[in-house]
């Protein structure tokens, strides 16, 4: 373990000592099970000092920033449990599949390797061996492990769910005109794509052991172990219910069935499929990036799942009463409007020096409306 490395790490186990970190699990896996007898309903304030999905580091660019990060959050009276999360690249699971990388800035994506069903039926076998970047995750997780000598959680990187994977790999248009057109193509190559997520989900698990954490929402965000896997579906936003029923949700529950649950996310507005969503088998969870959580609600999302949220600190009052009213299970992250942040990876002492004391009253006010549900 590097001096500096030791050095943050004895700060943040100060500044998260073992009976507060253990309460924070306490009050999230009350929620996560749907038990009601926690001392304050938990909640975290937006990390702010890097972008945890947009920037790409090396192994040590990314324990530093988040390491960084950790000691500035501390000192806030919220539900955080310090951990460390890779990133996002959404080129992984398509590599996994023999798609080349492609990288233009800080987006990652792949080449098309698909224009016709027979590229579909001459699709390679799923190989993590064969893929870089799978490789480059793993070399990741590993460098985290070991430098840390395993003193903090690791969680899964951002998992690209069946749909907007094999769209990366073929495109929208192609693959669902191929759902109606030549639904056993469709279909087949659901499963060689389920397969790969699959794979590589459970080697992350290997690799970590028991300090493995499996969601991506949010990277910051902890959940208590078995409640399965978690997937990003963006194109759940452009279907139908019924083209959701035929197409997308036999290859999420083969998912859920394999891990035990499901954690669903989609950007945009996918209100129209929010009931089957909620009718999906083993699904634990849906995250909605621009759907607030009254609009969730009135498109039927209940207390049968949980809500995964960002939402503005200013509406934590309505939010409080939303959740008594509707006996919601929610977990939420709070960002604040107004800050000064310095982005800067290695330079969080901007954002203690401008942003700390107004965070610490939010937290503590967030705190105070939330001890009452």
């Amino acid at each position: 373990m590097k001096d500096w490395v030791k050095e943050k790490l004895d700060q943040v186990e100060a500044l998260y000592p073992v009976e507060r970190v253990e309460k924070s699990k306490e009050r999230w896996t009350k929620i996560w099970n749907g038990e009601k007898d926690y001392d304050r309903y938990p909640f975290v304030l937006y990390p702010s000092s890097f972008a945890w999905y947009d920037d790409v580091h090396t192994g040590e660019e990314r324990l530093r920033a988040t390491l960084d990060e950790l000691i500035i959050h501390g000192t806030f009276d919220d539900d955080m449990i310090p951990s460390l999360f890779p990133g996002c690249k959404q080129s992984t699971i398509p590599n996994i599949l023999g798609a080349e990388e492609i990288i233009v800035g800080n987006d990652y994506n792949c080449k098309s390797i698909i224009n016709s069903s027979e590229d579909v039926n001459a699709l390679p076998a799923p190989s993590l061996e064969k893929s870089p970047v799978a490789q480059s995750w793993f070399e990741m997780q590993e460098y985290f492990l070991e430098e840390t000598e395993g003193r903090l959680p690791i969680h899964v990187v951002d998992m690209q769910g069946p749909v907007d994977v094999a769209a990366q790999i073929w495109n929208y248009d192609g693959l669902f005109v191929a759902a109606y057109t030549e639904p056993k193509v469709y279909h087949y190559l659901m499963e060689r794509v389920t397969e790969a997520f699959i794979m590589f989900w459970k080697k992350q698990q290997k690799i970590l052991g028991d300090n493995f954490v499996g969601t991506h929402l949010f990277g910051w965000d902890w959940v208590p172990p078995g409640m399965g896997a978690s997937l990003s579906a963006d194109s759940m936003m452009m279907v139908s219910p019924d083209f959701y029923n035929e197409f997308f949700k036999p290859h999420l529950e083969r998912i859920g069935q394999v891990f035990g649950g499901l954690s669903v996310h989609s950007c945009g507005d996918f209100r129209q499929v929010i009931p089957n969503i909620m009718q999906t088998g083993n699904v634990r969870a849906i995250n909605a990036s621009q759907l607030t959580a009254r609009a969730l609600i009135d498109a039927g999302v209940d207390s049968d799942v949980v809500l995964i949220a960002t939402l503005d600190i200013k509406d934590a009052p309505e939010t409080a009463k939303l959740i008594k009213d509707n006996d919601l299970r929610m977990s939420i992250t709070f960002y604040q409007q107004e800050t000064s942040a310095n982005s800067t990876i290695g330079q969080p002492q901007a954002w203690v020096s401008q942003d700390m004391d107004k965070a610490k009253k939010d937290a503590q006010r967030v705190a105070d409306i939330f001890a009452d549900l």
